[in-house]
């Protein structure tokens, strides 16, 4: 029988261990990396349901793990590239989140975790001495990241974080019937973009605070919006936990997006917070569905009023049709959930051809309107 040999690998590791040791004591650090071990594989699994195969390497030294896997080849994406970016994305909130938990949440933002997916070069080795080389790329020595850290917190503290909309239309007729809150950095600072803002924050262990921040920026302008158009706001799990926050998405015209993938076990602990949210009159998104990584089962613990279909998906559509029963069954699959289906990420009117005739509500993405500041869009409606 012939061994698996794994085509891409996917690596977590925690930095700064020697900083950990001398702050924490090695026995305590060592207790949080025996708990990391214990709640990775899981996490992995979740995170790679659409691989043909996966395979946990064995322990590649302290504080780093690794599982080999194979994209499908059916993989709804516009490149391996493109794949590899989702499942790399996924698994950072995912990990950030873990860490913080296991190391504690001031402890785990000095841990600079770092995670890495990427094809195994040929002639390699999974665990090969390549994977230092792509890890230091992807990591930050330990003063670069509190200078990060420091130019993020000065963003916070000093109010600077904008809001931008983004319209959501009917499908069929383009009316506008709400917008998306979608969070900049400073205008021409190095982190306008919203990627490099919450990767910043994802690497310096402040990712809850800013997604507080633009949450509370965000709902702030749903009062400016005509009582017949609706705004949703990007949450995420962790942040859910806070009273503060469910008490201010519990509104009408007010739709709670979930913006990470969670697990199944995650879901079912969100489920009573949600319903405190739609209690007081607001709904609920799932974002990023339909891609695989555990959302499905999600989507059917959540029973969100509102999925967005994963933009991979819009691109497939576009550029194969053979994959357009497959979208179409997706599509069923969430209706009979009785959900409103969103397509984002329509940036030509042949991507909305594409996926018409079925059955898809809402769209969203630039043939509609690009994000802009919210005055701007109130002059426009």
């Amino acid at each position: 029988m012939t061994a698996f040999a794994p085509a891409h690998v996917l690596v977590v590791q925690v930095g700064a261990l020697s900083m950990l040791d001398d702050s924490m004591g090695q026995h305590v650090v060592d207790s949080a990396l025996s708990e990391m071990d214990r709640r990775l594989p899981p996490l992995f699994e979740a995170v790679l349901m659409r691989a043909d195969k996966a395979l946990q390497l064995p322990a590649i030294r302290r504080g780093r793990w690794g599982v080999g896997f194979t994209l499908r080849h059916d993989e709804m994406a516009e490149s391996q590239d493109e794949a590899l970016q989702v499942v790399e994305h996924a698994t950072r909130q995912l990990v950030h989140d873990l860490a913080n938990d296991v190391f504690g949440a001031a402890t785990g933002a000095k841990a600079a975790v770092t995670v890495c997916a990427a094809p195994v070069p040929q002639g390699a080795t999974p665990c090969g001495s390549w994977i230092d080389e792509r890890l230091s790329g992807e990591g930050l020595r330990r003063a670069e990241l509190e200078e990060l850290r420091n130019g993020l917190r000065a963003i916070l503290d000093q109010g600077g974080i904008r809001t931008m909309l983004q319209p959501i239309v009917a499908f069929d007729s383009g009316t506008v019937v709400g917008f998306e809150a979608l969070s900049r950095g400073p205008a021409g600072s190095p982190l306008e973009r919203a990627d490099r803002l919450f990767d910043a924050a994802a690497r310096t262990g402040l990712t809850l605070e800013l997604e507080r921040a633009c949450a509370f920026q965000a709902l702030n302008h749903a009062k400016d919006l005509p009582p017949s158009l609706y705004l949703t706001v990007n949450t995420s799990a962790p942040l859910l936990q806070e009273p503060a926050m469910r008490a201010a998405l519990a509104r009408p015209g007010v739709v709670t997006e979930i913006t990470e993938h969670l697990p199944l076990v995650r879901a079912s602990e969100v489920l009573p917070l949600l319903a405190e949210i739609r209690g007081g009159g607001g709904r609920v998104a799932l974002d990023d569905t339909g891609c695989g990584f555990a959302d499905t089962e999600a989507a059917e613990v959540l029973r969100p009023d509102v999925v967005k279909l994963c933009i991979t998906i819009i691109r497939s559509a576009r550029r194969d049709p053979s994959v357009l029963p497959e979208v179409t069954e997706t599509v069923a699959r969430f209706r009979a959930l009785r959900a409103q289906v969103l397509a984002e990420g329509i940036e030509t009117e042949e991507e909305r051809k594409a996926l018409s005739g079925m059955n898809i509500a809402l769209a969203q993405g630039w043939l509609f309107g690009k994000p802009a500041p919210v005055g701007e869009w109130l002059t426009r409606i």
